[in-house]
């Protein structure tokens, strides 16, 4: 028995070529390493950098390049020159007046009253010809005439709208410097620019004008959120300031705060100053930042 034992676990031995183990031991090692390379992250998601969020002064101009500065500080405006008044001319001596000589009246020659003229015996009256009657319309004319007024009727409608418009904006802007009339610079006389500005114009940022008039149209109380909630959106507006569309790239996960941005998203679809371009932004909503706010 032993010896058959033995002849078979020789004959297992012969099938085998030498480095069948090590094969063995390499397949089930690449086995196992497989799914670990299919679910682990090999190249791990590049997370966006938040920008720092700036207090804006929004009557200051949105530039490309904004240089170093503050953006909450306002435009300096330059002091008109007062000139000096001139000194008054000394006034002439007044001439000494000569009374001129009362020289008596002539007497009036009194006129006899006329005589009344005897009244003009009535005319008659001719009669008029009557006017002759206008040729009727043809119905080709009066298509023609239908679509000068439908013209006309487009064109005013058209006026109103972009006056409506250029109404819309103006109360924008006007709203816009009311907010930020009472916003002070915590330097005095500080340049308009940006913290991080590396250009050479005055002004502000687009994205950072953005961001502040959407949380100046934001209300929320903190007592409906728990925690910190911070919303993720992409916006796109033209070069006229108008919005063309946004979307949440990640919600905040409370649908109080989420609704919230979404109303004040809405409520800035117009800016108060156009873009330097048609541009698309990338902000982060947090309710600590936009709570510490003044």
């Amino acid at each position: 028995m032993e010896s058959s034992r033995k002849q078979r676990w020789q004959q297992l031995q012969s099938v085998f070529e030498p480095g069948f183990k090590q094969m063995l031991l390499v397949s089930i090692l690449l086995h196992l390493l497989l799914p670990i390379l299919y679910y682990a992250p090999f190249f791990p998601k590049r997370e966006i950098e938040k920008p720092p969020v700036y207090r804006v002064n929004l009557v200051n101009k949105i530039v490309k390049n904004p240089q170093a500065g503050r953006p909450e500080a306002a435009p300096v405006t330059k002091k008109p020159e007062v000139k000096p008044k001139p000194k008054p001319k000394p006034k002439p001596k007044p001439k000494p007046v000569v009374k001129p000589i009362p020289i008596p009246p002539k007497p009036v020659p009194v006129k006899p009253e006329p005589k009344p003229k005897p009244e003009p015996e009535p005319k008659a009256v001719k009669e008029k010809p009557q006017p002759k009657p206008k040729p009727a319309v043809s119905k080709a004319q009066e298509n023609t005439l239908q679509q000068r007024l439908d013209q006309l009727r487009a064109a005013q409608d058209k006026k109103a709208s972009e006056q409506a418009r250029k109404d819309r904006i103006a109360a924008l802007k006007a709203d816009a410097l009311a907010e930020s009339s009472n916003i002070e610079s915590p330097v005095a006389e500080a340049p308009v620019g940006m913290a991080d500005g590396k250009g050479d114009e005055a002004g502000v940022s687009a994205i950072a004008f953005v961001q502040e008039f959407i949380q100046q149209q934001w209300s929320f109380s903190k007592y409906q959120a728990s925690g910190n909630p911070e919303a993720e959106v992409k916006l796109f507006y033209n070069a006229a300031g108008t919005l063309l569309h946004y979307k949440f790239l990640k919600q905040s996960g409370n649908s109080a705060f989420d609704e919230s941005l979404t109303r004040a998203i809405t409520k800035s679809k117009q800016l108060p100053q156009p873009l330097p371009q048609s541009m698309e932004f990338h902000i982060f909503f947090n309710l600590k930042d936009m709570l510490d706010k003044p």
